[in-house]
């Protein structure tokens, strides 16, 4: 470096100038490192040089050689080959001096220590290296180390223009660590936005959006090219691409109404060649990320929450919709039945009547008992219609429904038998009381066994139960039988509905159920999967609550 004072300056603005530039270049840290240490070693026409730079979450030691052969490497000071060393307690003076002494053991040479040369700024030198310290931002600091070859010493002009090299590069890295931070910000916001247009999509189902959201997450990490995701929920994994689970890993957990549902997590995959720029061995995560995962898995938990409210929403329109269909149906079957008693009535007693006759011929009293039959079986179809409009009126009284479920089982067990039907009955103890017709509410349950009893045509399983809390009782009939496909199941409570063939049945069962449950103020649901079997619950208000209402 013999040059004049003014070429000095000018050397020494060109390369402050070209550090700086280097601050906010894309990149790793080492391409930055790269990039720093060739214009150092260039200016100051060293053979080599170290940095020890101290850093809350990663301290480490970063070396490049430009002579005999260039060579770069990076350790972490915390855990690499260094740890040994890295020794400083927390309660270190901050001043740069006091880095530099803490640094000499790592050095190797004590005359350095010993016999050294000192400046007013903490610089020390000796002979073919120098060391100088320098402020970072913060607490953070710094320690540069040249060296030269052969017999080319440091003078003290040397060292002061390395330590106004050294200022630079500690304003240096204190940008590039400034720039590096404004990029992963703007990485997390992007990934929100990203997540929020995703969560905007109406016509997404929650599987199509957790999975959109999972691809996007690696892209706002520090080492996207290297990240994988995955968001896991009720056992149900979604992933990007490459996912495999490993120790560089950070998660979040996904809480919807205090149950833990699942979780988001993002890992890094096992070190390749040409990862000596990761310090992973203690901090692979920036704490930014940690905030980032946690308003991820915030992110994901709104949105679980609000695709069940719509879909709770949708189920609830479903329902009114039936409701509605079911009241229209009530009322039309009503005015038909009403319509029908009195010259069904006529039919059945001018039948009877004629019968009656002493000079009747076989066959003619034959085809006046089909007509007396076929009466009584429109009259029993009338009457169904009566109970599915809530046109009959119940004898209420205070019933136990353990008891009618006993009373029904018990006249039905020889039906099961026959059938190869096990039954299985849990009682609740002691139920509340319901206020009803305990004839009515029999011919509920007669309907809902018969139907299962013949939905298992080879036999099968017959689960009865009765539960409650304080304002309900519920009656739980579950089959194993063939099950109700999916179309057919928003259909089941409509008079005249039926799968089974012509004179099989007349599609009133479940429609006489719903009229007398809903008579009762209770509600009646069905789930069934085909194949695999059948559950209707039925709902009964207590007494008390009756009562309450009343």
């Amino acid at each position: 470096m013999a040059a004049t004072a003014r070429e000095l300056r000018e050397g020494l603005d060109t390369v402050s100038r070209a550090l700086l530039r280097s601050a906010s270049r894309e990149g790793s840290k080492v391409d930055f490192l790269r990039e720093v240490s060739t214009t150092i070693l260039r200016f100051t026409g060293s053979t080599s040089l170290d940095l020890w730079i101290e850093n809350r979450r990663v301290p480490y030691h970063w070396q490049a050689v430009s002579r005999p052969r260039r060579s770069y490497r990076i350790a972490s000071l915390a855990s690499g080959p260094d740890a040994g060393l890295w020794r400083r307690p927390r309660g270190d003076s901050p001043r740069s001096v006091t880095f530099l002494e803490h640094m000499l053991p790592l050095v190797g040479d004590g005359r350095l220590g010993a016999s050294a040369s000192r400046t007013p700024e903490g610089s020390l030198w000796l002979d073919e290296q120098a060391m100088v310290p320098f402020e970072i931002h913060g607490p953070d600091q710094g320690v540069l180390r040249l060296r030269r070859g052969g017999s080319e010493a440091f003078t003290a002009r040397d060292v002061a223009s390395c330590e106004s090299l050294a200022h630079v590069l500690g304003v240096t890295i204190a940008s590039r660590r400034a720039h590096a931070a404004l990029t992963e910000r703007v990485k997390e916001l992007t990934c929100m936005y990203g997540i929020a247009q995703v969560a905007a999509r109406p016509s997404l189902t929650l599987d199509e959006t957790l999975q959109e959201i999972v691809e996007l997450l690696p892209a706002a990490w520090q080492y996207p090219d290297i990240a994988t995701a995955c968001i896991t929920l009720d056992e149900h994994a979604f992933a990007s691409p490459g996912f495999r689970g490993g120790p560089r890993s950070l998660s979040a957990d996904i809480t919807v109404n205090g149950t833990h549902r699942g979780r988001v997590e993002v890992v890094y995959a096992d070190r390749k060649a040409g990862d000596e720029d990761r310090l992973f061995d203690d901090a692979p995560f920036l704490d930014e990320e940690q905030h980032l995962i946690e308003g991820v898995a915030r992110e994901v938990t709104a949105i679980i929450g609000r695709k069940h409210a719509e879909e709770e929403s949708e189920r609830l329109q479903q329902q009114i919709r039936h409701a509605d269909r079911l009241a229209t149906i009530g009322e039309l079957a009503a005015g038909v039945a009403h319509e029908l008693n009195e010259p069904l009535g006529n039919i059945l007693g001018f039948a009877q009547l004629a019968g009656r006759a002493p000079d009747l011929g076989a066959e003619t009293r034959r085809d006046l008992d089909k007509i007396v039959s076929a009466s009584l079986y429109a009259r029993e179809i009338i009457k169904k219609l009566m109970f599915f409009s809530r046109q009959t009126p119940a004898q209420k009284n205070d019933i136990d429904v353990n008891k009618v479920v006993d009373d029904v089982m018990s006249l039905l067990q020889p039906r099961c038998e026959k059938g190869a039907v096990s039954v299985v009955v849990e009682l609740a103890p002691s139920p509340p009381l319901v206020r009803g017709d305990a004839a009515q509410l029999q011919q509920v349950l007669v309907n809902l066994v018969v139907n299962a009893v013949q939905a298992m045509p080879a036999g099968g399983t017959l689960h009865v139960r009765t539960t409650h809390d304080s304002e309900m009782v519920r009656v739980t009939l579950e089959d194993t039988g063939v099950g109700i496909p999916p179309e057919n199941l928003g259909r089941v409570f409509m008079p005249f509905f039926t799968t089974k063939d012509v004179g099989e049945g007349t599609g009133l069962g479940l429609a006489v159920v719903h009229g007398i449950v809903a008579l009762h103020g209770g509600s009646v649901r069905v789930e069934s999967e085909v194949g695999r079997g059948t559950r209707f619950a039925i709902d009964l208000p207590s007494t008390s609550t009756t009562e309450e209402d009343a």
